[in-house]
């Protein structure tokens, strides 16, 4: 598998099992409409899917929610699934080619050339993508346009395991009914402040994982996850899909050589250094990434008991100041059992 595709994927070294279940589409049970009260954007989803939505803000459809994760990273293994994702983007006096650009966060060499359409009535641009992964391809598209010429609307529909073909009828659907966001005027009758993610809590919880304490936000709910060759895994996620805490286990006891272990990772996330720091009471290391635009990363490693324990924490760059304290005194409460 070729995971060098994503520009500061997260990777570890863990021998897989060659054999792999054909990757199946979720079903579709119909569709629904989803408006946004705030910049009027509207599209069509699949009403079984999970659904995700800051108002004035964005939309986020999975097939599985149990998929988050995956998205986020662009593991070569996880839950075979699809998104249907919006995001609005003020212009700032950017054209349509350049928040297409900062939306590429693969190698230029898995998207093919950027195509010009009408998309929600107005002229838009299109951008394709493909690369294979373990269990097949992972697949999409980009769809930028502006309605009014101060916000963009940015539409993406991808799909991991091969299955994106098998979309395609939803996924048009949903391009063809696109409606393009609008930037709020002032002199229109008062519209209710639409509410902002809920930040952080300052308290944090307990939570006990194998072989480790840790303590979280009260307000974030931990999910159990899946990631390939891991003994355990578990996420807690808030009100932002691109702020969340991972906890990853993995048997190392091949391997006990943590500098090594790091070292081997590094040029995975395209981090320049791995900077030395304490988990735990352990020796320890991390890597500083960027796993989306907008978003800042950090990976921590430790070794312990002949495991290998590693916590991922990613943060929306805008609320660095609000999230990152918090992340960090989530890191710091780690103990091992």
């Amino acid at each position: 598998m070729c995971r060098w595709f994503v520009r500061g994927s997260l990777c570890v070294g863990i021998v897989l099992s060659a054999c792999q279940p054909t990757p199946k589409p979720a079903p579709i049970e119909g569709l629904e409409r989803y408006e946004d009260r705030v910049t009027g954007f509207a599209l069509v989803y699949p009403k079984n899917w999970s659904v995700r939505a800051v108002p004035g803000e964005s939309f986020l459809a999975l097939s599985t929610d149990a998929a988050l994760e995956r998205f986020l990273r662009w593991e070569a293994e996880g839950p075979s699934a699809a998104k249907i994702e919006v995001t609005v983007i003020p212009l700032q006096g950017k054209s349509l080619d350049s928040i297409l650009a900062e939306r590429k966060i693969f190698t230029d060499e898995v998207y093919s050339p950027v195509e010009s359409l009408t998309l929600g009535g107005s002229q838009g641009r299109k951008l394709h993508y493909r690369f294979p992964l373990r269990d097949g391809d992972a697949e999409g598209e980009l769809y930028v346009a502006s309605a009014d010429g101060r916000v963009a609307t940015v539409l993406e529909v991808a799909a991991f395991g091969g299955t994106f073909p098998a979309y395609r009828a939803v996924f048009d659907s949903v391009i063809a009914g696109l409606k393009l966001a609008r930037e709020p005027l002032p002199e229109q009758a008062p519209t209710p402040t639409p509410a902002q993610p809920e930040p952080p809590s300052q308290t944090l919880r307990n939570y006990a994982g194998q072989g480790f304490l840790i303590q979280v936000p009260e307000n974030f709910r931990a999910e159990r996850t899946s990631v390939p060759s891991s003994l355990f895994s578990v996420r807690f996620v808030g009100a932002r899909n691109d702020c969340i805490i991972q906890v990853d286990v993995f048997d190392a006891s091949q391997q006990q050589d943590l500098r090594k272990i790091v070292e081997e990772n590094r040029p995975r996330y395209r981090a320049t250094q791995a900077i030395p720091t304490r988990l735990g009471g352990q020796q320890a290391y991390y890597l500083e990434y960027a796993p989306a635009a907008q978003v800042s990363g950090r990976a921590y490693f430790t070794l312990a008991q002949k495991r290998l324990y590693r916590i991922v924490i990613t943060w929306y760059k805008p609320e660095e100041s609000i999230y990152l304290p918090v992340f960090e005194r989530v890191v710091q409460s780690f103990r091992l059992q």
